[in-house]
């Protein structure tokens, strides 16, 4: 859960009374739609950190987990006696929750004024004239066939740092895993036109931003109903000749999408860094068959070996599902198995988490909580000393790495690898590249020195 704090320099100059706090549950795709309506609401409210102050409260959620529904309802009933001691107070919930629960969620929190889907988040300024007009609960969550991504608001970045960015390339996904809320929350698969995103990344890059992420529940397969044919690594390499000095990442990447063309990029590209973000979910057949995500455990294999041959220096990471309905013993060995042999740098590891409306929500053969439990814990264990060995081989080597942030413990930087880098020096250096040696490895981050 993060919190989308202070107003940028030109909001501080403005006398609008009215405030607005912004909460974000969940994936970076959240995080991007979370700035999206900060930008979009610039002329009504100023930004808060200060929560009691807000005279607007937008709470962004994720649907992938059943988790994150229980802290939505968590953090609504901690919000309740702000609306009580301020009754003018207006509290949205917006995002996939929001989408999945519609009008059903003033059941559980009737005291919380608007419902918005993830399509919808466009015309929150609308959605709250019409609050206002109503005078009562405003529900909106169309999924739209014919929706398309409205181009970005050419406007500042809300917050403090401006060294990485986020710009969403397309949303949807029609791929209907069957463990996946995403297509009935996010609908099917959109692109927006190539033109559109070089307008934002131009304006982000115009603002000091020196690192930007491309989202999308599937970007491999971008450029899906556009007039003009850009596949994905044609966007990449147009971003790359407009933008020479951009570090550039995305994700997520589906590995079915994940074409030799996309794999060349890795070494074509000097913008795009050496790492990649790939889900595997499971190293059995048997499991990624009922998970209906198309490819074996060898096309996986075949594609990192293909990676690693190209970009030597690559780093990689997955998402792991332990329990899946159905999943044996063998089945979760195959896993292990797997991670044994790719040796990620790092994993994003949960426990099967049942969806409603999902195809495996009606599998009869669940994995009891407590094994799935177990199994997570292992694959957790042997990670830990996977990433441990793998970071370890950073130390007493020098990295390129842009410092991003500063907190009480000094600075944060990051490699072109994604690994995040911990240092001393004064925040003057935020927004700068520079030779870090690395000191010591830790089993999440780095720790490093500034070569002079």
């Amino acid at each position: 859960m993060k919190n989308l704090l202070t107003a940028s320099e030109e909001s501080k100059k403005t006398s609008m009374a009215k405030k607005c706090h912004i909460i974000t549950f969940g994936c970076q795709m959240n995080e991007y739609d979370s700035v999206r309506m900060a930008q979009l609401l610039r002329h009504q409210y100023l930004l808060t950190s200060n929560i009691e102050e807000a005279d607007l409260i937008l709470v962004n959620t994720c649907s992938i987990r059943e988790k994150a529904e229980h802290k939505l309802y968590s953090l609504l009933g901690r919000l309740k006696p702000l609306r009580k001691n301020k009754p003018h107070l207006k509290i949205g919930v917006t995002g996939c929750v929001a989408q999945q629960l519609g009008g059903n969620l003033f059941k559980k929190a009737p005291f919380v004024d608007m419902v918005i889907g993830p399509q919808c988040i466009y015309n929150i300024a609308e959605v709250i004239d019409s609050l206002s007009e109503a005078q009562g609960r405003v529900v909106a969550t169309t999924l739209s066939p014919n929706f398309q991504i409205p181009a970005a608001p050419r406007a500042p970045l809300p917050g403090r740092s401006t060294v990485r960015a986020f710009v969403t390339i397309m949303q949807g996904c029609d791929n209907f895993c069957t463990y996946c809320i995403v297509p009935f929350v996010r609908g099917r698969e959109v692109s927006r036109p190539a033109q559109d995103i070089l307008k934002e990344i131009d304006n982000l890059v115009k603002q000091g931003v020196k690192d930007i992420t491309l989202l999308g529940q599937n970007v491999n397969s971008y450029g899906k109903g556009l007039m003009s044919k850009t596949d994905f690594p044609g966007l990449l390499t147009m971003i790359d000749k407009n933008f020479p000095d951009l570090r550039l990442r995305f994700t997520t990447s589906h590995p079915k999408d994940l074409s030799d063309d996309l794999i060349s990029c890795f070494s074509d590209l000097k913008t795009l860094c050496e790492h990649l973000h790939l889900p595997v979910q499971a190293g059995s057949d048997q499991v990624l068959r009922r998970m209906n995500r198309k490819y074996t455990v060898e096309s996986y294999m075949e594609k990192v070996q293909k990676l690693r041959k190209s970009c030597p220096e690559i780093c990689l990471t997955t998402d792991i599902i332990a329990g899946f309905p159905g999943e044996t013993d063998q089945d979760f060995q195959g896993t292990m198995e797997l991670l044994r042999k790719i040796r990620f740098d790092q994993i994003f590891a949960f426990k099967y988490s049942e969806r409603p409306g999902t195809a495996a929500a009606g599998f009869d053969d669940k994995i009891p909580e407590e094994k799935r439990k177990e199994r997570l814990a292992q694959i957790l264990e042997l990670q830990n000393a996977i990433g441990l060995e793998q970071y370890k081989r950073y130390e007493n080597r020098i990295l390129e790495c842009l410092v991003e942030s500063s907190s009480n413990r000094g600075l944060q930087a990051r490699t072109r690898g994604n690994h995040v880098v911990n240092l001393t020096g004064d925040d003057q250096l935020i927004g700068q590249v520079l030779d870090i040696f690395i000191e010591k490895a830790c089993h999440h981050s780095l720790k490093g020195r500034i070569v002079n």
